[in-house]
């Protein structure tokens, strides 16, 4: 339905919620109150910039309590010693907007946060199914967390005859020792905080018909995952299937995002081939990327291209670089020389223009009078020069 319309679940008791509050009304709410306390604190008054990335901060901090079902305001207290109080009271006065201010504002406005409706809702919907199970089947399917929603859900849904929870990726063949000691940050934590709160175990999970068995490479990769406690298990004697696995011990990143594009090019000389790089590290795909481009191919970065690293993006940020250091030669030349910068003339005359403006009046020392100030007279005197020469030449 429209956003302002009362979505509903129709169910045994029919859960009607407030909508959500729109993301570009949240953050700008959360910035008024971030300035009004920096108002107060008497403290410098940051810039706006500084007070969306904090409104930014401060929201996912609340959108992850609501995921995981946390009172946000007894976790800060309980978080605090004795000991700290004073040093963590400008903290915790900071996130009373959280915590007191921002219930207030959404109980007047009749709305909720987005991540806190939803959790709202899957327990609505676990709550309708485990009163009445719907007769057609359910799937749950790319679980990869374990909030306490997504729980109740996946449980309501593996306690229907027509239901099944698909857990893509689950390791059945860990030793119970290693799947005991796994740690919360283990890929495959998640899925046992899943199998835990189902009430389920690894044996009670059935393979599709038809699935293949794991091969030696997937085996070495989930040994390679093995968590710190089951090392001993490292020793166990097992075939390894390395073809076409390769290490290359770079010098460097740009000689590793090299080697990267090299191979990426290669595979793509091969008819009906294609290579795929992932890697977290922008940086690295950023230069790939532009290695790539030397040999003439044209990546489809899946990341997007960012907008600060724009053409007109960075034209935007000369200007205000040369403009808040006065025209200083070395951002007025940068400037001066992108390729968007024409100042009313055709780009290769502005490019000119830029040449002889560092050559005869930007080299040297900088002129302690301004930079406009300064070019004018050193062209003034150039040209005064330029006059007596010719004067002298007659």
């Amino acid at each position: 339905g429209a956003p302002d319309e009362a979505p509903l679940i129709l169910g045994p008791a029919p859960l009607r919620l407030p909508p959500a509050m729109p993301e570009a009304e949240r953050l700008s709410t959360l910035c008024q109150f971030i300035l009004a306390l920096e108002a107060t604190s008497g403290g410098l008054r940051p810039n706006l910039d500084a007070i969306w990335r904090l409104a930014r901060e401060l929201a996912d901090l609340m959108d992850e309590a609501a995921r995981a079902e946390v009172d946000l305001n007894a976790a800060l207290q309980a978080s605090v010693p004795e000991e700290l109080a004073m040093h963590w009271q400008k903290t915790l006065t900071f996130l009373a907007i959280a915590t007191e201010q921002w219930p207030r504002i959404l109980a007047e406005r009749g709305l909720m946060d987005p991540v806190a409706r939803q959790v709202r809702l899957l327990h609505g919907l676990a709550e309708s199914w485990e009163a009445a199970p719907p007769a057609h089947p359910v799937w749950i399917a790319g679980l990869t967390a374990a909030r306490p929603a997504i729980i109740r859900l996946a449980r309501a849904v593996s306690r229907m005859p027509p239901g099944a929870v698909i857990l893509q990726g689950l390791d059945q063949d860990m030793p119970e020792e290693a799947w005991a000691a796994l740690t919360p940050g283990h890929p495959q934590s998640a899925m046992q905080r899943l199998l835990a709160g189902i009430g389920a175990r690894r044996e009670d999970v059935r393979a599709f018909d038809g699935t293949p068995p794991p091969t030696l490479r997937e085996g070495m990769l989930a040994r390679a995952l093995l968590p710190a406690e089951a090392l001993g298990l490292w020793r166990e004697e097992m075939p390894l299937d390395l073809a076409g696995l390769y290490r290359l011990p770079a010098a460097d990143q740009q000689q590793e995002a090299l080697a990267i594009a090299v191979i990426l090019r290669d595979v793509l000389q091969r008819p009906g081939a294609r290579g795929v790089l992932v890697t977290p590290d922008r940086a690295l795909a950023s230069r790939v990327v532009a290695e790539l481009g030397r040999f003439g191919v044209i990546a489809d970065d899946s990341a997007g291209e960012p907008l600060l690293e724009t053409p007109p993006a960075i034209f935007l940020r000369l200007i205000t670089q040369a403009v808040a250091e006065r025209l200083a030669p070395v951002p007025l030349l940068a400037l001066l020389k992108h390729p968007l910068a024409a100042c009313g003339l055709a780009p290769a005359a502005c490019r000119a223009a830029a040449r002889m403006l560092e050559q005869h009046c930007l080299r040297g020392p900088r002129a302690s009078s301004g930079a406009l100030v300064g070019m004018r007279a050193r062209m003034a005197l150039r040209m005064a020069n330029q006059s007596r020469s010719r004067i002298e030449s007659r």
